[in-house]
């Protein structure tokens, strides 16, 4: 009788544990009515949430139940050993509590699940992290550095607009917006603070001071730098190069020394 009654409570135990639902990433728990939160997020962002399949195949596909307000996404992606859910916050999101209803479909059983996250505010930052004049050549690349934290629990982008015509910046950080103009993305990890940098290409001699506005959740931040370009011998030989057929033949050698002795002086 003892023995039975040990099977049967191991049995039990057995299927819970093999259904019960784990969630691996924004945090690592076994989800459950008394806690069943997922994470935090921030407007414009996406929450991605994985669930452990635990190497079997125990949950072939996904439901999303519930709905949300209008400008959210839902979407989800049955891997080999997790499923993954996405939720696409709108940058005009309401902050606070948003519930999620799911439903796990296996081979011999289904299991639903309700969690929730919180959109929030003001976990998101950013300040300069180096010295706001950088001296480089003409057409050398100045690296300025920002120092950004992230204190939710999802990927935070934060776009970087310099105020500098676009051949300025390096051609393969720019994406071009409507609202902004040109702009680089940069994306930060959960729960980091890091430095990130950004490169302007000065293609004049001189110095240049310019604003750059940093732009994520429902705020941006303005920042001024400056960028002092220092000749080259390039840059010095173009004027001579581009006005030959009006210099004489006899002032050619002096301006040329003249050129390099000017990027001594």
């Amino acid at each position: 009788m003892f023995k039975k009654a040990f099977i049967v409570l191991a049995l039990i135990l057995f299927c819970s544990s093999v259904f019960s639902l784990r969630l691996i990433e924004p945090l690592s728990k076994v989800i459950s009515e008394e806690d069943s939160f997922v994470g935090t997020v921030a407007v414009g962002n996406e929450l991605e949430m994985i669930f452990s399949k635990e190497l079997t195949d125990k949950y072939s596909s996904v439901e999303v139940i519930s709905s949300f307000p209008e400008g959210f996404s839902v979407s989800s992606k049955v891997e080999k050993e997790s499923i993954k859910v996405f939720v696409r916050v709108p940058e005009e999101a309401v902050f606070g509590d948003y519930s999620l209803s799911l439903l796990f479909s296996g081979e011999s059983q289904s299991e639903s699940a309700d969690v929730f996250f919180t959109v929030v505010s003001d976990s998101l930052d950013v300040s300069p992290a180096s010295t706001a004049q950088q001296s480089v050549f003409v057409d050398s690349p100045a690296e300025f550095k920002l120092f950004f934290v992230n204190n939710t629990d999802s990927d935070a982008f934060f776009e970087i607009v310099p105020e500098l015509s676009p051949n300025w910046i390096y051609p393969e950080n720019i994406f071009y917006s409507p609202s902004v103009g040109a702009s680089i993305h940069v994306l930060i990890e959960k729960r980091s603070a890091t430095e990130k940098s950004f490169f302007v290409y000065p293609r004049i001699q001189g110095s240049k001071e310019f604003k750059v506005k940093v732009y994520f959740e429902n705020d941006v931040r303005e920042f001024s730098f400056r960028v002092n370009a220092l000749p080259t011998i390039k840059s010095k030989l173009d004027p001579i190069i581009q006005a030959f057929p009006f210099y004489s033949i006899s002032l050619i050698p002096a301006y040329i020394i003249q050129a390099f002795a000017s990027l001594f002086l």
